[in-house]
């Protein structure tokens, strides 16, 4: 069976993750198989947008661990950086750098990595259904990298009270909270994700780059500074489209 399902329609690019036996959980090996999947779908002029969803009842609940080698010696500080850690945060990180918009919609449960996936992406539909977690503090592992994806999307006292307490959330809490663009009713989910695709492929490609740019460099920044980077990017794509 293929895990996971790269497609391209028209101006959207699809991710689909396709093990629904076990709640799509994602195991490491396949981190690095997603960026780069969504890298090329990102580098694709033709395309507009991106879309990640998953078959079955849940979204993605988290990561699958697998089972460790009891003989096998125990990593190193660095060996866990390089090999564990690395490829968690270029995933992270390719979601940021890819210029396009990125669609996550989510159903069911989305949990540890899951979530921190649902929440970095540009634009996160979840149906009214879903439920959302950090638990990875039950086992006394700080989510750190997670932590790190959604930063700037959750406030930080929103954030710390999600890891303390492990608590899982509904879909509209994780509207508030931050991780979530709109929800809509399970039976409407498609049909909702379908019009805000829609919706951005009938505009142009590089007046979205446009606005995901000025999102990711404007966060922390003041109303002079954003205001100049506003200028500077508008006066671009309209000099470029002849308007």
């Amino acid at each position: 069976m293929n895990e996971l399902i790269a497609s391209k329609k028209g101006e959207v690019g699809y991710l689909r993750f396709n093990m629904p036996e076990t709640g799509n959980k994602i195991a490491h090996a396949l981190i690095a198989r997603i960026t780069e999947e969504l890298l090329a779908l990102g580098n694709d002029t033709a395309i507009k947008a991106i879309v990640i969803s998953s078959e079955g009842d849940h979204f993605c609940q988290g990561r699958d661990a697998g089972k460790k080698d009891p003989s096998a010696p125990a990593p190193t500080a660095v060996d866990l950086r390089n090999n564990m850690m690395k490829p968690i945060i270029g995933m992270y990180q390719a979601l940021r750098d890819i210029q396009i918009p990125i669609v996550a919609v989510v159903q069911g449960e989305a949990h540890g990595f899951g979530a921190a996936l649902a929440g970095s992406c540009d634009i996160t539909i979840a149906a009214d259904d879903a439920k959302f977690s950090f638990p990875e503090l039950k086992a006394n592992m700080p989510p750190t990298l997670a932590m790190a994806a959604v930063l700037d999307r959750v406030p930080l006292k929103t954030l710390g009270w999600l890891v303390y307490t492990s608590n899982v959330i509904n879909a509209h809490e994780a509207q508030r909270a931050g991780l979530v663009s709109t929800v809509a009713p399970r039976a409407d989910l498609q049909r909702t994700a379908d019009e805000v695709i829609a919706t951005l492929v009938s505009k142009e490609r590089e007046a979205l780059i446009g606005v995901k740019q000025f999102l990711g460099t404007t966060q922390n920044a003041g109303f002079n500074e954003a205001a100049a980077l506003g200028t500077s990017l508008l006066a671009g794509i309209l000099a470029s489209a002849g308007k």
